[in-house]
């Protein structure tokens, strides 16, 4: 039906134009969410960036993996994800879990001005699906969920940092000694 209406013109006295322009073909061509191709292309260039900045840092022998994890946490185990397309065995532990916690954060997150928080419980099945799939490592997925490993950020406001002692509400900055 699009392929129909691209094809209609609109005519003046002066000149003759298409109803729908060929970059509106494509976007309203777009079978899965709402980026276009370079749009989407651009959003996944973030792993690359992070992973270029974090590799400017000098890290101490212990966390000289940081860029690496980082640069690795949106690949999938099936070779699916970006911006390498690492299979499982390329991926290193790490990664896989960081993917687990940011798809959960992307998830259920409160901060994402297009889209409302997900259940906990829709989230962790989610992960599951995933995990089935072949995305995601299963172990890694059922221990998040045995060990609620989530609880550690539930019902907190990380969206903004305290003006008043300038310290972030991130749940990267929470201390996780208060859940021991």
């Amino acid at each position: 039906m699009l392929d129909k209406i691209s094809n209609y013109n609109f005519e003046t006295l002066d000149d003759d134009f298409k109803i729908i322009t060929e970059q509106e073909f494509d976007l309203l061509s777009i079978k899965r969410g709402t980026l276009s191709p370079s749009e989407r292309k651009e959003i996944e260039s973030h792993v690359v960036h992070t992973q270029s900045f974090l590799s400017n840092i000098p890290w101490t022998k212990e966390f000289q993996n940081v860029p690496t994890i980082a640069g690795a946490h949106h690949e999938k185990l099936d070779g699916s994800g970006y911006p390498y397309g690492m299979t499982a065995e390329q991926i290193p532990l790490p990664s896989k879990i960081m993917t687990v916690c940011d798809i959960f954060d992307a998830l259920t997150a409160s901060d994402r001005p297009y889209k409302p928080a997900m259940g906990l419980e829709k989230a962790l099945d989610i992960l599951r699906i995933e995990s089935k799939q072949g995305y995601l490592d299963n172990d890694l997925v059922q221990i998040f969920i045995d060990a609620k490993v989530f609880k550690c950020i539930e019902s907190k406001d990380y969206s903004s940092a305290n003006p008043a002692t300038g310290t972030s509400n991130h749940p990267c900055d929470h201390d996780l000694l208060e859940h021991s």
